[in-house]
């Protein structure tokens, strides 16, 4: 039986609600700029880069000798988020990530079968439980990326201006003990309150196939979570 696990709880195992029906795979759409050509053939599109969030609505229903009860507990699952992965049980090993979640009112019947539906809205991606891991990158590493490309999470460990290159971007940084580079929000920080930016060159990523990372300066450590990820 399909079950979904969100929150760190599962819908099925550890609330009570099954799922009655989610709606097929959706492939998020790119950000794409029409440009409308006046007396030419066609119009132009242009590719802004990125994708738009999905929204994966799951109907749901339970029986209980008390329905508000349960619909209570529901709600307050969603309302207190702790951990925004989506994963569903026949797909273990991805995830997607919650951004808002919406969920409709209960509709009863038979006074004891309660139905209802939950809108997660979720970034355009599919990502790897495998690549939401910090793994430690030694100096002139090779790292493959089989999927899309992919906006890491970087952890670095020094003191002074620390220079890393991947392929072809070269970005330098100045760390005091340690700094968190973000691809996917582009800021550097030590506390995420505290946001900063890389001194020169641009975020990283991890584009499809191999990709060399090399790094000079006072490095004590770095590590990367590499977000893996496919539409």
């Amino acid at each position: 039986m399909l079950d979904l696990l969100f929150n760190l709880k599962f819908l099925k195992q550890d609330i009570g609600v099954s799922i009655v029906r989610r709606s097929p795979a959706i492939l998020a759409n790119k950000n794409i700029n029409v440009i409308n050509r006046v007396g030419a053939d066609g119009d132009l599109y242009e590719d802004l880069g990125g994708r738009k969030d999905i929204i994966i609505p799951v109907e749901c229903n339970f029986v209980a000798d008390n329905p508000k009860t349960i619909f209570r507990r529901v709600k307050h699952w969603l309302n207190n988020i702790e951990d925004n992965k989506l994963i569903f049980t026949d797909d273990p090993g991805w995830f997607y990530k919650v951004v808002n979640v919406e969920i409709g009112q209960m509709e009863v019947k038979f006074k004891r079968k309660g139905e209802f539906t939950i809108n997660f809205t979720c970034r355009g991606w599919q990502y790897s439980l495998d690549g939401d891991e910090f793994l430690e990158i030694e100096n002139n590493t090779m790292l493959y990326n089989e999927y899309d490309l992919a906006k890491p999470l970087i952890y670095v460990e020094g003191n002074g201006e620390i220079t890393i290159t991947i392929n072809n971007n070269k970005f330098k940084v100045m760390v005091k003990d340690y700094l968190y580079i973000d691809s996917e929000l582009e800021i550097a920080y030590r506390e995420k309150t505290d946001c900063l930016n890389i001194d020169e060159g641009d975020y990283p990523v991890l584009t499809y196939g191999e990709n060399n990372i090399s790094f000079t300066g006072n490095v004590s450590k770095i590590e990367m979570k590499p977000r893996w990820r496919e539409v």
